[in-house]
């Protein structure tokens, strides 16, 4: 095999990316997929993306495998707009090596990243710059930026910090809560571990207003109560289930761990029983303060300083002993080893609210499911509406529907979007790199 991926100037190894650059194979891209009122003016978002880079040039680094350790390396290629297609697999010759990548057409705009390189946040960074500088650009105006990198401030050395790579200070006697032991949680029999590259994706719609007032009424968050109402949903279909229901929620540790500013990966997650326990018997707003306070334990920032000084040490372990890197994929990954069962709520958010957001009409976040077996649920609140994705890999229509019936009696209006499918590219960040078994 010929190696024509170029030798790129190495940085800094890239610890936070080491449960997904050891995987024995490429994963799909994580995207973020916007329509705009109008049609993209392709040219204009080359311009929007150059200010970008301008801006956080360490977002055109790329990855750089020496002996078996896995490093950010400057990326001089340059980072071009893909025009007249939907996605392209990042990291290989296609996109210049680059980790991240736009992409347009019509009046679809593309971004997708390689989850080794940044996480959602990161992406969002990129995301929110680029839209903001292109509708400046277009308008003839500079909108309000607050809380969006643009050109008109300066880097920071602290974007670039890796948290997984530095030891975060305890508070004194502070001490790691024993997990006491837990059954396996329920796994959805509609779904395999095994699954295809298509992802089904069910949309669920409910006014912002209604659905905050609703949180609020139970004293509780956004992604607490969509998480109980899919537990409610899981329960209805599945009243003989032989083992708790789990809700995981990604969450970013950046403000805990005092790393606001990185771009690099800065997440983990929490679990919370949404049913097979004495929690069932309570009235729901009891039950959502009981899952609120488990939340809040969980998001201790003496947990997650801890947690960060575990992992990031046997991270940095791996990727500085490892002799071989196709010898080290061989190996379980932490990703392999993660229990990801129920289901997934990924609570989004939304994009920072400027006088352009009504420019655009529709904000998706598209994703496979953790190791294609688990249903995973985006929320993302855009336009005046919380959309609730329920995405999986098989046919979950009939939790779907149960949801749709939970929201309604709880009150909620829902309008069901139809069903769509997509199929993510998967990453190429390898391409080029010699095999030892080849």
């Amino acid at each position: 095999m010929t190696n024509y991926r170029p030798t790129f100037e190495k940085k800094e190894m890239a610890i936070s990316a080491t449960p997904y650059v050891y995987l024995p194979v490429e994963i799909p891209v994580y995207a973020v997929e916007v329509t705009h009122k109008d049609e993209v003016d392709a040219d204009l978002l080359q311009k929007a993306l150059d200010r970008t880079i301008a801006r956080m040039p360490y977002l055109a680094d790329t990855l750089q495998i020496e002996g078996a350790a896995v490093y950010y390396a400057k990326n001089p290629l340059p980072m071009e707009v893909g025009r007249g297609v939907w996605m392209r697999p990042v990291g290989g010759r296609e996109t210049n090596y680059h980790m991240l990548d736009v992409t347009c057409d019509g009046k679809v705009t593309c971004f997708s990243m390689y989850h080794g390189f940044c996480d959602g946040q990161g992406i969002m960074m990129f995301a929110e710059s680029v839209l903001y500088h292109y509708y400046c650009m277009r308008d003839g105006r500079e909108y309000d930026s607050c809380g969006i990198r643009t050109d008109s401030g300066s880097m920071s050395e602290a974007e670039e910090l890796d948290a997984y790579a530095m030891v975060h200070k305890v508070s004194e006697g502070f001490e790691m809560p024993q997990r006491p032991p837990s059954e396996a949680p329920y796994h959805l029999p509609e779904l395999s571990r095994y699954a295809g590259n298509e992802v089904r994706d069910w949309g669920l719609r409910i006014d912002s207003e209604s659905l905050m007032s609703f949180v609020k009424a139970n004293g509780t968050s956004p992604s607490v109560a969509i998480s109980m109402l899919v537990g409610e949903a899981v329960a209805a279909v599945h009243p003989n289930r032989d083992a708790p229901i789990m809700a995981n929620m990604p969450v970013s540790t950046r403000r805990m761990i005092g790393f606001d500013e990185t771009f690099k990966n800065c997440s983990l997650r929490i679990t919370l029983p949404m049913g097979g326990t004495p929690l069932d018997d309570l009235p729901f707003p009891a039950r959502a303060a009981q899952l609120r306070g488990i939340m809040k334990k969980q998001m201790n920032p003496d947990v997650w300083r801890t947690l960060h000084n575990m992992l990031g040490s046997g991270y940095a372990k791996r990727m500085k002993e490892a002799t071989d890197y196709w010898e080290e994929t061989k190996e379980s990954s932490g990703l392999q080893r993660i229990v990801h069962d129920t289901f997934y709520v990924d609570y989004i958010g939304r994009l920072h609210n400027t006088d352009y957001s009504g420019s655009l009409t529709d904000v998706r976040f598209l994703c496979k499911p953790a190791a294609g077996g688990t249903l995973h649920v985006n929320v993302i609140d855009h336009g005046g509406q919380f959309r609730v994705d329920c995405l999986a890999c098989y046919d979950i229509t009939a939790i779907v529907d149960a949801l749709e019936q939970a929201f309604v009696d709880h009150g909620l209006a829902v309008v069901r979007k139809p069903e769509n499918r997509f199929t993510l590219a998967t990453t190429a960040w390898r391409e080029g790199v010699l095999r030892s078994d080849v």
